[in-house]
């Protein structure tokens, strides 16, 4: 019997897409795909994710690395989060999952500045029993140690869980653990996946 929901937060409970908001910027769509492989799809992203960094370091490194591009980051530091909204069929899945009596939790790769910001503007963000960030616990998805430890802080049992991500890398991990998945795209209907589970919703 499923009795827990655990939900990544990038894409499946705020919108994470920087193409679309760096269009607010620019129209070089070229300029763009660069950007964002340079700057988002980074190893110092990573170190942002990995908790291992703060923002402002990272941006001293980006300005270091690319300083033609100095003002452009400069902007996409100080309004990057404005992008973080919630998915709003998902919050309302959330909801009704706690008042059916599950339990819910996040795992999630989520920079510290970032997650403290969604924090201090999303009431609903309190309706979680749990959480694991990766940047406040210092390792990502997919390594096994950063679902293990969400199990072992709240004494999960694996089969009884289902794990939400849009990355499928991610969730073929917590099946190693065998914890139950579900991939969320854009033509995802989450309620219909969970029901598949048999889960009141």
């Amino acid at each position: 019997m499923i009795r827990n929901i655990i939900f990544d937060l990038g894409n499946v409970i705020f919108n994470f897409k920087p193409k679309h908001f760096l269009r607010k910027y620019t129209n070089d769509e070229e300029y763009i795909r660069k950007f964002i492989s340079n700057v988002i799809r980074s190893r110092i992203w990573l170190k942002l994710d990995r908790g291992t960094i703060s923002i402002k370091k990272a941006e001293e490194e980006f300005f270091k690395k690319f300083p033609e591009d100095r003002e452009f980051i400069k902007t996409f530091f100080i309004y990057w989060m404005e992008m973080l909204t919630p998915i709003q069929e998902n919050i309302e899945v959330l909801y009704d999952l706690k008042s059916n009596g599950y339990k819910v939790y996040i795992l999630s790769n989520f920079i510290v500045e970032a997650f403290d910001y969604v924090k201090k503007k999303y009431d609903f963000l309190s309706l979680f029993d749990g959480k694991v960030i990766s940047g406040q616990v210092k390792v990502i998805k997919p390594e096994l140690e950063i679902y293990q430890k969400l199990l072992n802080k709240y004494n999960l049992i694996p089969e009884e869980c289902i794990f939400i991500d849009d990355v499928r890398a991610f969730l073929s991990r917590a099946k190693k653990l065998n914890i139950n998945t579900i991939l969320f795209t854009q033509n995802t209907d989450l309620r219909i996946e969970l029901r598949n589970f048999q889960v009141d919703i």
